[in-house]
């Protein structure tokens, strides 16, 4: 009803064959609603808009116990991966190799004396 260039270009692409008939069906609805539509009570909004409030996750809601709880339990992982590293890195730099034993493992794989420039 607002964009009907827009409405016959989308017909298009969803009908590539026969767009008209998408185009009747959209004019059949548009009658419909002139016809028969009416503005909702706005009381009727307002009471739909909180029970809809009520539903809200409340692991999404700023400040709730459930968001307080989820944000923990995030950072308490966060914090165990950081502990993890550091331990890891300390590890290694013990060792001697503060890069890990990988890199001396693969030692082996690279021929040093290989003179190609002969």
């Amino acid at each position: 009803m607002v964009l009907p260039d827009l409405a016959s270009q989308w017909a298009a692409v969803k009908a590539p064959s026969d767009p008209s008939r998408l185009l009747e069906i959209a004019g059949d609805i548009c009658q419909m609603i002139e016809h028969d539509g009416k503005a909702p009570n706005v009381e009727d909004v307002r009471i739909v808009d909180r029970r809809l409030k009520i539903c809200t996750n409340p692991e999404k809601v700023v400040g709730s116990k459930a968001y307080l709880a989820k944000k923990a339990e995030e950072e308490r992982i966060a914090e165990e991966k950081r502990s993890k590293k550091a331990a890891d890195a300390l590890k290694a730099n013990e060792n001697g190799d503060p890069f890990g034993n990988e890199l001396a493992e693969k030692r082996g794989l690279v021929d040093y004396d290989d003179d190609d420039d002969d």
